[in-house]
């Protein structure tokens, strides 16, 4: 009786220490596919961070055509002046070369428009980019709660497979 007893103990035991063995192997897979996610969630900031820096730059490029468009613009408007008060005092002046220097400006202000566009678009790429890898990023680190939360109900599982073994244990007659 005794031994059919202690071999129902042994068998016990051994289920328990099978069971303890999954939910540990299971905690463990769990928290591998959440630092895997982690790292990935991680690499994905920074690229997103990068591109945020990236689309800054271009931004201070973009105000600097801006800028740069407005002061030729100003050129352009005194020259026209020039010309209209010019043609007002009956041709008085060289209104030719008042002429060429209000078309010299009115291409540097096509010119700085152009570029300052054209680095509005790229800095508003880089932003979307950085929004969508930002997204993506938020998608794993969902998807990290969720594994270190199976991961920890695992834990649990296995702590309390780990503790029958021991009130088992504790039970037997010495």
């Amino acid at each position: 009786m005794i031994e059919a007893d202690a071999r129902t103990l042994d068998e016990m035991v051994a289920e328990l220490n099978r069971e303890a063995a999954k939910h540990r192997s299971e905690r463990d897979m769990y928290n591998q596919k959440a630092q895997v996610l982690a790292d990935k969630r991680n690499a994905l900031q920074d690229k997103a961070r990068k591109l945020v820096a990236e689309a800054n730059l271009v931004k201070q490029r973009r105000d600097d055509f801006n800028l740069s468009a407005r002061e030729a613009k100003e050129k352009r408007e005194e020259w026209n002046d020039k010309v209209a008060m010019m043609r007002e005092r009956g041709g008085l002046g060289d209104i030719g070369e008042a002429k060429a220097q209000s078309q010299n400006y009115h291409q540097k202000v096509v010119k700085y428009s152009n570029s300052g566009q054209l680095a509005h678009e790229k800095m508003l790429r880089l932003r979307e980019e950085a929004d969508a890898l930002r997204a993506e990023a938020q998608v794993c680190h969902g998807q990290f709660l969720d594994c270190k939360k199976a991961a920890d109900l695992e834990h649990d599982r296995y702590i309390q497979a780990i503790r029958r073994i021991e009130r088992l244990r504790d039970e037997l007659p010495e």
